[in-house]
């Protein structure tokens, strides 16, 4: 599926207009419009992140792997996954003894 379609097939599921979409992420509705209709290609990642982040704002629908389906279908890395398990127990601890 290309960005185009898949673009405009989140951004219905998620029950946004372009209107909506413009202003949780900050990209106009014309480039969103021309994004949609293969009339613009190859948005650079940062535009790809914001449309995903706009997607997800208050939005049940939406969750974190559509946003990264946004960026494969733009040809982009997916998003780096983070172990907390691990982070936790090598994260030194803030607390600072009584003495």
């Amino acid at each position: 599926m290309s960005f185009a379609e898949t673009l405009k097939r989140l951004r219905i599921k998620a029950g946004k207009s372009r209107y909506q979409l413009w202003k949780f992420s900050g990209i106009d509705q014309s480039y969103i419009s021309k994004l949609e209709n293969g009339d613009k290609v190859n948005p650079s990642r940062s535009t790809v992140v914001l449309l995903g982040m706009g997607l997800l704002h208050a939005c049940d629908e939406i969750d974190l792997s559509d946003a990264e389906e946004l960026l494969l279908a733009a040809d982009f890395a997916p998003l780096r996954k983070r172990d907390f398990s691990q982070e936790t127990k090598t994260r030194p601890s803030n607390k600072q003894s009584k003495d």
